[in-house]
This record gives structure tokens, C-alpha cells and sequence, in this order.
């Protein structure tokens, strides 16, 4: 009986937000800031890039096509500038085609709350036959700031 209650009272306890599902899967980078850092993969709770791997996430915000994650404090996430910056905080936007995604990438979450970013970029996805829509690509910094 104590089994029973022990695994209903787990069962019940708040979860933390996953990523939606048009986010999970493998992006490419198209934009020079991100060419470095090769291919990102995202899952429910965590993601990996280059020199990253599976470092976990909690979703801080999520509205429509718009999701913004906090790395976790032990996440090994930098950006290939120099010196290297530390990925804090990750803001994703999916693009109206489905197949872009626009990335900024944030050093602390006071830099997110001013929106200034240490790179932003665009990534697509794997399988879309298009690529990245021209004007997607020219409309988005493509160097680390």
C-alpha cells in the first residue's frame, strides 16, 4: 500500500517543461557564427554540440515557436571564440517554412534579459529539400559579438 501512495505522490509531482517537438531532432548550422560548432541535436531534457555533450536544460520560456532554455550550471557549452564564452542561455525561433531556425546565444541571463547575445545564427533543419530561405539568411548576424 505504501508502494502505491509512494508512486502516485511521484507520479503527481510537477515535471520539468520539455522541448516541444519541432525542436528535437538535428539542426546545421547555416551561419558563419555557428560553422564551428557543427551539428546541434536537441532532446526533450537535453543537447549537444561540439565539445557538448548531452548537456542538460531547463525551459524557461515557451510560446508558439519560441523557446528559451537556461544551460545547465555544470553544462561544459562555450562558444569557439576567444577567450571562449559560456553558453547560458538559448533562445530558438523557428522560422515560418519549419525548416529554419533562428539561434541567440546568451553568456548569463541578465545578457538574455537585455537581449544581448554573444552569437546569433541560423540553423536548419537535416531533411527540409530547400536549405535556408535567402532572405532568412541575409536578415540574421552571422558573426559572434
Amino acid at each position: 500500500m505504501l508502494n502505491l501512495l509512494a508512486l502516485a505522490l511521484l507520479s503527481t509531482a510537477p515535471q520539468p517543461a520539455a522541448a516541444p517537438a519541432w525542436l528535437l531532432g538535428d539542426w546545421e548550422p547555416y551561419s558563419n557564427a555557428f560553422t564551428g560548432l557543427r551539428l546541434l541535436s536537441v532532446g526533450k531534457n537535453a543537447l549537444s554540440w561540439r565539445g557538448c555533450t548531452g548537456a542538460r536544460f531547463e525551459v524557461i520560456q515557451s510560446k508558439d515557436d519560441r523557446l528559451t532554455l537556461r544551460l545547465a550550471g555544470d553544462s561544459t557549452c562555450r562558444l569557439d571564440d576567444e577567450p571562449p564564452s559560456r553558453m547560458d542561455t538559448v533562445r530558438f525561433t523557428l522560422r515560418e517554412n519549419r525548416c529554419d531556425l533562428a539561434v541567440s546565444i546568451y553568456a548569463s541571463p541578465e545578457a538574455a534579459a537585455k537581449d544581448q547575445p554573444s552569437a546569433e545564427g541560423l540553423y536548419g533543419r537535416l531533411k527540409c529539400p530547400s536549405g535556408p530561405a535567402p532572405h532568412a539568411a541575409a536578415s540574421l548576424s552571422t558573426t559572434p559579438r
